[in-house]
């Protein structure tokens, strides 16, 4: 892969933290700062890459995140919701 293949590629992947609220994404990549239970973690509860993800809301902090993945709805801390890449 060139680098100009590679800064097309990370042109249109943007954090899921950056994203508007109430508008589909699909997961492209999970941050490799993670430790290896928090990456198995997210990949049992179904963040995978291909997978559709909607931010909800926003605590009032911005410290917790409400998002809807699947047909389920969870809360995340925000340094996990930075650590997801989307389309």
């Amino acid at each position: 892969m060139s680098y100009h293949d590679f800064i097309l590629i990370n042109y249109f992947m943007e954090k899921l933290i950056k994203c508007k609220f109430n508008k589909f994404f699909v997961i492209n990549n999970i941050d490799e700062s993670l430790s290896l239970s928090l990456k198995r973690r997210l990949f049992d509860l179904g963040f995978t890459k291909g997978q559709k993800i909607k931010i909800l809301k926003k605590s009032l902090l911005g410290k917790t995140y409400l998002l809807q993945i699947r047909d389920y709805t969870l809360s995340m801390r925000d340094y996990l919701v930075n650590a997801l890449w989307v389309d």
